[in-house]
């Protein structure tokens, strides 16, 4: 215990120091940062510095002039603000936008303006929350500590102060059963998931699937921890880190002799089971791990619990007992001071009771899907504790242009006002890298005095993101984003689904269990082919601002990716009716263009990194031989039986085909186009418009497991402009109506 406190104090430091003390520290961080993103001496070119009497409790910033007034200075009061006002300046002065297609780039010939005023930034949320356990799933599987710097610098440019951290958890959990608990290591191992699979197992959703792994792994996961909680730390954040929720393996009473409860099943896998809150045992093994946690991973003032996520139940019925004893553990190990973050998500009648049995303010709720499907008036705002407006802009890494920008932005405020228990925003993808523009306006609404409009942020955005204000092309096809694609109302869980990535059938309803296939804006679908034709004729002008030049070809292959899906919609549709009619020579041609369709996504996709297969699957091995005496046969695991079988099949045929899971993570990405979704509906036109006689999951396995290994490249291939325009050329007509107005259509 003693030694848990003295690891809280050092964590919460910075934040009890006085500014003047913190001023090395602020200094190193900050020029870190802006030297990581914009290359080496960018941090000479802007001035930076903290000054905490700028506010005594809120995040301000103020971007002005130097005392030179010769270079922009950007003033926080506090290193985290600083790093939001860097962010606000990049886009809104120096036209420049940094996300997940360029992360960094090199600044050197970027001129940066010289505000010709003080521009001062109040943030009007405490809480700036980041990040789903699914992110570290579906996203963050394959991360190496490369990728996880420029994340976190993404993170601070957007001002976000609590991210989720669990990575390491199965460092925490290894020690503390074998440790504490007297688990033998190949006992312990059996109960920790594999790296795509530890999201679930930390909400206490499953246990060992994906797993069995080498000690040195662990090493590698520790290492890597330290470093991201370090980081995080350094620029002004405080981690939200996974507490103990009473989860224990489902043998632990045999093992150890102490009473559990079961807690269910969860898409056909085994729940881990929980422990009895109301044992004598509760509190001494939270206190156990709560120190095995401190050793990995420091301490902090927030920690994530969830154990009753998804339909978790426990025989007893003692939930309230329950939420009480998870609580004092956390307040007896870590301090008064320390925070439960919980997430709201599809609450049962009964995990209510949390909000009544944890003290007044000690717990912070994440209403996870505000931005769908708000929950603050059916909980009252969650009084007497404090939540979070949160947006889950992705669901599973399904891959698709998506947002509810005005929407987002209309709500935030009017719940804001409505309930004065919000005290912060966040974003809780299942996954990212995709549509970064939701995120860019999430972040800036706290900072902002009202409600924006957003056509106008819209068209700042465009000038943001491709260096100029003067590409009239990009404001008009950013415009016409907005008013489809990116103006979703409904409480549709991500994007629409791609019916290219379906198993075959004329009749395609989703892809997934849960999604669907119908295009929410199909009545305004020339104005999104529109959109993609202006985004084609905004290329003269961003090539005049060649670092702007990567954001482009992610947006135009992006974009134009999403009409060639929705054209693959209408396709499959027109395709039915030809055989409905009994027209073998149409349905023939229509049969030929859908599959050539699928290839020709294939390549579009092929010349953008983000939307390549081997992007995924290179990281993946690449993660792997970090490890110390790493083998081929550690490459593969990680490859196949975590990174591959995480966007196919999910698990084994239980808990994929009963349990609803396969496809539930697809992907629009080239080589998963060509060698899985492709060969599925060439099977099926090619046996009379069936399936295998076993089903689908066979092909789907084999292909995730396949042997001999096909090895699949990062490196882009082809210009996407030129590629995006042969596909737009070969599948959208263009009418020319009397008057100059321009109709746009599919070749069906």
């Amino acid at each position: 215990m003693k030694r848990t406190l003295i690891l809280l104090f050092l964590a919460l430091l910075p934040c009890c120091m006085p500014a003047m003390t913190l001023l090395p520290l602020h200094n190193q961080a900050v020029a870190g940062l802006l030297n990581r993103i914009g290359g080496k001496g960018t941090s000479k070119r802007i001035v930076t510095q903290i000054d905490a009497s700028l506010s005594p409790q809120a995040d301000v910033f103020v971007i002005s002039a130097d005392k030179s007034g010769r270079k922009p200075m950007v003033t926080g009061s506090s290193t985290i603000a600083v790093c939001a006002g860097i962010g606000w300046y990049l886009n809104h002065y120096a036209h420049v936008n940094l996300s997940w297609n360029q992360l960094t780039t090199d600044l050197s010939r970027v001129e940066f303006p010289v505000p010709a005023r003080p521009e001062r930034h109040a943030c009007k949320a405490d809480y700036r929350y980041y990040l789903n356990y699914c992110t570290f799933g579906y996203s963050m599987t394959t991360w190496t500590w490369e990728r996880w710097q420029q994340e976190i610098d993404w993170m601070a440019l957007r001002g976000i102060n609590m991210p989720l951290q669990i990575v390491g958890l199965e460092v925490v959990w290894r020690d503390f059963l074998m440790k504490d608990c007297g688990y033998g290591e190949t006992e312990a191992e059996a109960f920790i998931p594999g790296p795509a699979f530890t999201a679930w197992w930390g909400m206490n959703n499953l246990e060992g699937w994906g797993g069995t792994t080498v000690n040195n792994w662990f090493a590698r996961q520790a290492r890597l921890a330290r470093q991201i909680t370090d980081r995080e730390r350094q620029l002004g954040m405080q981690p939200v880190l996974p507490g103990f929720s009473g989860m224990v393996p489902s043998n632990f009473t045999s093992v150890t002799g102490i009473a559990t409860d079961k807690t269910g099943l969860w898409c056909g896998f085994q729940r881990p089971y929980i422990l009895d809150p109301s044992s004598k045992d509760f509190a001494e093994k939270a206190r156990q791990y709560y120190q095995r946690l401190a050793d990995v991973m420091g301490c902090s003032r927030y920690y994530s619990m969830d154990p009753f996520h998804e339909g978790g139940t426990i025989a007893s019925g003692r939930y309230a007992e329950g939420y009480k004893a998870i609580f004092e553990a956390m307040d007896h190990s870590v301090g008064p001071t320390s925070k439960w973050v919980i997430q709201q998500w599809q609450w049962a009648s009964y995990q209510r009771s949390c909000l009544t049995a944890v003290p007044e303010k000690r717990l912070i709720v994440l209403d996870l899907f505000s931005d769908g499907n708000p929950a603050f008036d059916r909980y009252k705002g969650y009084e007497p504790q404090e939540a979070v407006y949160c947006a889950i802009p992705n669901f599973g890494g399904r891959t698709g242009f998506f947002g509810r920008i005005p929407k987002m932005a209309d709500n935030y405020f009017s719940y804001r006002r409505q309930y004065t228990t919000i005290r912060g925003i966040g974003a809780a993808p299942e996954a990212i890298e995709q549509t970064p523009v939701v995120y860019d306006l999430l972040y800036e609404l706290p900072w902002m005095e009202t409600q924006p409009d957003t056509r106008q942020w819209i068209t700042d955005y465009a000038a943001a993101r491709y260096g100029t204000t003067a590409n009239r092309p990009a404001q008009e096809a950013w415009k016409g984003l907005l008013e489809t694609a990116l103006n979703n109302t409904t409480t549709l869980q991500g994007p629409h689904e791609a019916v290219v990535c379906a198993r075959p059938s004329l009749n395609v309803w989703s892809v997934s269990t849960w999604g669907g296939t119908d295009i929410f804006y199909k009545g305004q679908l020339q104005q999104f082919i529109a959109a993609n034709m202006a985004l084609l004729d905004a290329k003269p002008t961003v090539a005049d601002h060649p670092y702007c030049q990567a954001n482009y070809s992610y947006d135009l292959c992006d974009i134009t990716r999403q009409t060639l899906s929705d054209y693959a919609y209408f396709l499959l549709q027109a395709l039915r009716q030809a055989k409905e009619e009994g027209d073998e020579q149409l349905f023939a041609s229509r049969r030929d263009r859908f599959l050539s369709l699928i290839l020709d996504m294939d390549r579009l996709l092929g010349t953008n990194r983000i939307f390549r297969l081997g992007n995924w699957t290179e990281t993946a091995r690449k993660a792997a031989m970090e490890v110390k005496g790493w083998t081929p046969e550690m490459l593969d695991w990680m490859e196949l039986d975590n990174a591959r079988t995480l966007i196919t099949t999910w698990g084994e045929q239980p808990q994929s085909e009963g349990g609803g899971l396969r496809d539930y993570s697809y992907r629009q990405w080239q080589g998963m186009l060509k060698d899985f979704y492709y060969p599925r509906w060439e099977y099926y036109f090619s046996h009379q418009l069936q399936a295998p006689p076993e089903g689908w999951f066979g092909h789907d396995w084999g292909w995730a497991h396949n042997e001999p290994l096909t090895r699949y490249s990062s490196e882009p291939e082809g210009d996407t402009y030129q590629v995006a325009r042969e596909c737009l050329d070969k599948y959208v007509t263009i009418t020319r109506q009397p008057g100059g107005s321009v109709q746009y259509g599919y070749r069906l």
